[in-house]
């Protein structure tokens, strides 16, 4: 078959493709490698006078218009599985609503919706890299639900983008599995520096979780300053290996200083695995055309069970506000929604049934937040309960070690009352005799 006939005979322009979005349409697309030619031209549904559109997307990176804009209310309404930074803005997300869901099962619970309702997926739509010989193109530095998608959707169209990075393992998709292709060149949206810490906390925090991980185990680690923080403290460990949610500059840098090797690892052996890529342009550049970094479907990447196949695994999340029980709420505070469940607990489950494993939930011992009267006050993170609606992440029985920059507290097998004294511990200073008096009011300790 010759594939770059078939290939021409498939793609439309970016026009043509809105045009396939018709009434009721369900639309999924997935953050890091959203369509973004295409979905820059959604506007145009106002024009063909097209009703009742429904846009699904994991992870927003990008605040389109049809997130917030009211007029698009009755023709574009947007459902989120993972709030981006920009979207803890309330305005942001006036057209928007939240979709809970764990990580590994975003596809296939979404996919169940659509089962026990009889809704159609209308389309699936991302960016992937320029086809190759072989009829292939690659889905770049995500493999989240992407095969589940690919094979239950309508209509199937990929944006091109000679930008997508080429990657290996489930990330594949031949041109006879498509509907339509079009072109689109934007660029990929990359964190902006490599391995910035932004805290003497975070430092504090790296170092107290690097100090508990043994040479040849195996990380996951997250976004933000503390996990950079921990990568960074684990310079002269040996032998690490790397299966994680998301692919990260850090982690990157400790396979290429020689730290990160994988031949310890007890599943997918001398090989990074990881279900997608985030950081910044060095990092994608290293993952493309690397044979040594597999992006797997995150139905097996985040499965508790495989990841527990790897001994000494590590998993380090983060978390906003940890309470005495050791409830973690880490998307939400009271019921302003900030982020999303993500892998948190996944990850957390998969390292705690590892052999040797351990789980790690860091967190700043304070945050600087507005009182009833508008002023910054510090406020402990570590509270006695969480406020009325708070959404709870990581429940108190899954816990393994909690990390602020005054220390770790080992929650796994304790009791309440050891648990309330270790946790206290790790506190701010100046809160902890208030922890101690509300937590005997409240009955939690005697």
């Amino acid at each position: 078959m010759n594939y770059r006939e078939l290939l021409k005979k498939k793609t439309i322009t970016i026009e043509e493709a809105v045009g396939k979005i018709s009434n009721g349409a369900t639309i999924y697309t997935y953050g890091i490698a959203e369509p973004m030619a295409y979905m820059d031209q959604f506007h145009l549904l106002k024009d063909h006078g097209v009703k009742g559109v429904t846009h699904i997307n994991l992870l927003n990176l990008k605040p389109y218009d049809f997130y917030s804009d009211e007029t698009y209310d009755g023709i574009l309404n947007h459902v989120s599985g993972f709030y981006g930074n920009f979207m803890r803005d309330p305005a942001q997300t006036k057209m928007t609503t939240f979709y809970p869901n764990h990580l590994s099962k975003s596809g296939s619970d979404r996919l169940y919706y659509h089962e026990v309702t009889g809704k159609p997926v209308s389309i699936f739509t991302l960016s992937v890299s320029p086809m190759d010989k072989h009829g292939y193109f690659s889905t770049g530095p995500i493999c989240v639900a992407s095969p589940d998608y690919l094979k239950k959707a309508d209509l199937v169209i990929l944006e091109i983008n000679e930008n997508i990075p080429r990657t290996f393992g489930d990330t594949q998709v031949h041109i006879s599995d498509v509907d339509y292709v079009l072109y689109g060149n934007n660029e990929v949206i990359y964190l902006p520096c490599r391995g910035a810490v932004s805290s003497d906390e975070d430092i504090l925090i790296g170092k107290h979780i690097a100090d508990m991980i043994d040479n040849g185990s195996t990380l996951q680690l997250g976004i933000g300053g503390i996990p950079n923080a921990v990568a960074m403290a684990l310079k002269d460990k040996k032998d690490l290996g790397v299966h994680t949610e998301m692919l990260n500059d850090g982690l990157v840098q400790l396979y290429q200083e020689g730290i990160v090797t994988n031949r310890c690892k007890t599943l997918f052996q001398d090989k990074m695995v990881t279900s997608f890529t985030f950081g910044t342009k060095e990092t994608y550049d290293f993952i493309d055309d690397n044979v040594g970094v597999l992006h797997i479907n995150v139905r097996d990447s985040n499965s508790p069970f495989e990841l527990a196949k790897n001994h000494k695994m590590v998993s380090v999340n983060t978390t906003l506000q940890v309470d005495l029980f050791g409830q973690c709420s880490s998307e939400a505070i009271g019921t302003r929604h900030i982020s999303g469940t993500g892998g948190q607990v996944e990850t957390a489950q998969g390292a705690k049934m590892s052999k040797d494993g351990k789980s790690f939930i860091a967190l700043h011992s304070t945050a600087n937040v507005k009182n009833s009267s508008g002023e910054r006050v510090m406020k402990s993170t570590i509270v006695d309960v969480h406020p009325e609606g708070t959404v709870i992440t990581l429940s108190r029985a899954d816990v393994d070690y909690v990390v602020t920059e005054y220390g770790v507290a080992a929650l796994r097998g304790t009791s309440l009352i050891e648990r309330v004294k270790a946790l206290i511990n790790i506190a701010h200073p100046d809160f902890r005799d208030e922890l101690e008096e509300n937590a005997e009011k409240r009955g939690i300790v005697r």
